[in-house]
């Protein structure tokens, strides 16, 4: 690492390690009632050791975002996939290791276009998902990351409506708040609710807040180092990010740029996500993540009865699944547990009793395919199109020799 090359002293601790040094420094900030000390004093000086846990870690912060965030950056946890419960840091699922493992494969190519030809347009993610897989959830923590570590960051969020960016702004602030005082950056200003946050100096970073629900245009008039968009399919204008939003994307290392979101039949979303997987004309530096349900080992699952086994149809959507999971899962086949079948096959069942198969592949989709069927009633029943889907075998090239 370049660090110790540069002379820079750190040792990386395991995650509860961290964490808990971290929490009896924090301790020193308190009274024996626990109350805060005023003007942000400590009740002790800090030991020599304490110095060197916290420079130590401030190098680690910076250097490894997947280190800060699992000990640092406070998230509502999710008590579904193990992770524990309540508010703090979280261990990643799998959707997060894999989101940020692409956006990371990306960054590499970044700083080697830069070293050859002195420009790169940074990373630009399309970031196509099931539900609840977290990407929103690792896009905010990847913002504060930047923000706090790599400053001065220009910073954007972007969202559906208003409401949206009251959520996103009460994520942010309850994380900067939960931060140990040696990572904080001191009293937040401009401070706006639900629409923007700032940091004094010497960072002088600052995040912005807009809702989508507005023909003038996102963003218009300003340049953003690092920008989240999210519940993109659900957007009435999506057309204005291509027009007022990304021409105005910073062409440097420094750039991040995220849309996100779960598809609603086809449009804006399945027209961007496909040049961008497909690596059309505009799109070729671009980088394509889609998530499947069955991502997450721990989080769609459900306990079968002893008795129970998987019908005609859950066996076709396993074998989709083993067919197609090399593309999504880094080359790797994956097979559903039983498990995983039993809640996919209970869910379909549910859905279909509603008349809502359509609503259920946009959210639940093994592939890109099939999370794009129209929601609306269309020619077809979507249970015929998802059958035809369960047909389709990739197409084998060949060569036919033809006589002079």
């Amino acid at each position: 690492m370049q660090a110790r090359k540069a002379g820079l002293k750190y040792q990386r601790y395991p995650r509860e390690t961290s964490i808990g040094r971290a929490e009896e420094i924090e301790k020193l900030r308190r009274d024996d009632s626990g109350n805060p000390l005023p003007n942000g004093g400590l009740r002790r000086p800090l030991k020599s050791d304490e110095h060197e846990f916290i420079a130590s870690e401030r190098l680690l912060c910076k250097a490894d975002f997947r280190y800060f965030a699992e000990r640092y950056d406070a998230v509502e946890i999710d008590p579904g996939v193990g992770n524990g419960e309540g508010i703090g840091p979280a261990r990643w699922l799998e959707s997060q290791v894999q989101f940020v493992r692409m956006l990371g494969k990306r960054e590499e190519e970044v700083h080697a276009e830069y070293a050859k030809h002195k420009h790169t347009e940074g990373i630009r993610a399309l970031a196509h998902k099931c539900r609840q897989v977290m990407f929103t959830a690792t896009a905010r923590s990847l913002t504060r990351h930047r923000m706090l570590f790599w400053a001065p960051t220009r910073a954007f969020a972007g969202t559906l409506e208003p409401d949206g960016c009251g959520e996103l702004y009460k994520r942010d602030k309850l994380a900067l708040e939960r931060l140990p005082f040696w990572l904080h950056p001191g009293e937040l200003y401009p401070d706006v609710k639900d629409s923007e946050i700032g940091f004094p100096a010497p960072l002088n970073s600052r995040l912005r807040y807009q809702p989508e629900n507005q023909k003038t245009g996102i963003g218009v008039g300003t340049q953003q180092d690092v920008s989240h968009l999210t519940e993109v399919p659900l957007w009435s204008y999506p057309y204005q990010i291509g027009f007022s939003f990304a021409p105005a994307l910073p062409k440097s290392r420094m750039t991040l740029h995220v849309q996100e979101g779960t598809s609603r039949g086809k449009g804006y979303w399945y027209e961007v996500t496909e040049n961008c997987r497909h690596k059309r004309a505009g799109y070729e530096s671009w980088t394509y993540i889609f998530c499947p349900w069955w991502y997450n080992r721990y989080k769609y699952r459900s306990v079968p009865p002893d008795s129970w086994k998987p019908n005609e149809h859950s066996l076709k959507h396993a074998e989709l699944v083993e067919r197609t999971s090399p593309e999504w899962a880094n080359g790797m086949t994956v097979r559903l547990s039983r498990e995983q079948l039993y809640w996919y096959e209970t869910e379909y069942s549910k859905f279909s009793r509603e008349g809502k198969i359509a609503s259920f592949m946009n959210n639940f989709p093994a592939t890109p395919e099939m999370s794009f069927v129209n929601w609306n009633e269309g020619a077809l029943p979507a249970e015929l199109i998802e059958a035809m889907e369960y047909d389709l075998r990739p197409p084998r090239p060949y060569e036919v020799n033809v006589a002079a």
